[in-house]
């Protein structure tokens, strides 16, 4: 009994913090709002007038948020934003796989957020 004493002193005293890093992170309304308005983007972007430039301030804001949040997503996301850059100076050819490739980003940051 004393050392299950011992034991829940120890784990009162350093708290939450010692399992925080096993625990799912919480939902950020923030986060995937900005997620779904880069999809909507994705699916809108037109290559033969590409508006790539746009989509960049959304996914910079979502890539900085990320990061900021030390979300697991933030380097996935990062990804996402510099092939959004390099997409604003591409053909339409180059759009028509830059935007495959940006959907499978965007899909593997939903299917990790998906059950938070």
């Amino acid at each position: 009994m004393k050392k299950l004493t011992i034991i829940l002193a120890m784990f009162v005293l350093t708290g939450c913090s010692t399992i925080k890093q096993y625990w799912p992170r919480a939902h950020d309304p923030v986060m995937f709002d900005n997620l779904v308005t880069i999809d909507i983007a994705l699916e809108q972007q037109n290559c033969k007038e590409p508006r790539w430039t746009e989509l960049a301030v959304t996914t910079e804001h979502l890539a900085r948020y990320a990061e900021w949040r030390q979300d697991p997503q933030a380097v996935n996301l990062r990804g996402l934003q510099q092939h959004v850059v390099r997409m604003s100076q591409g053909s339409v050819m180059f759009c028509e796989i830059g935007k495959k490739t940006a959907r499978a980003r965007v899909d593997a940051a939903k299917q990790a957020w998906e059950g938070r």
